[in-house]
């Protein structure tokens, strides 16, 4: 199955027993929306995370976006295994 860049944005609330929620927003890789929602959670330590939105990113601004798997020697930054494959 081919990955999507996912755009995930997601409520929390920071401490527990806050009265308001705050929220982040994330980008990752996944093949399916639910897969995206769950690897957006990881990302974010809070209390109660839901996910408010999700949007699949294939076109910005007239261009299209392609994912390519790059090894880690031409990668600029560490993959953290907590919430990549």
């Amino acid at each position: 199955m081919e990955k999507h860049l996912y755009a995930i944005l997601l409520g929390g609330k920071l401490k527990e027993n806050n009265l308001m929620e705050d929220h982040h927003l994330v980008f990752v890789v996944a093949e399916t929306e639910a897969e995206a929602g769950k690897l957006a959670k990881k990302k974010w330590e809070a209390v109660e995370i839901h996910v408010d939105g999700t949007q699949r990113i294939d076109k910005v601004d007239g261009f299209e976006v392609k994912l390519n798997k790059l090894t880690d020697d031409e990668s600029e930054f560490r993959i953290n295994p907590k919430y990549s494959s």
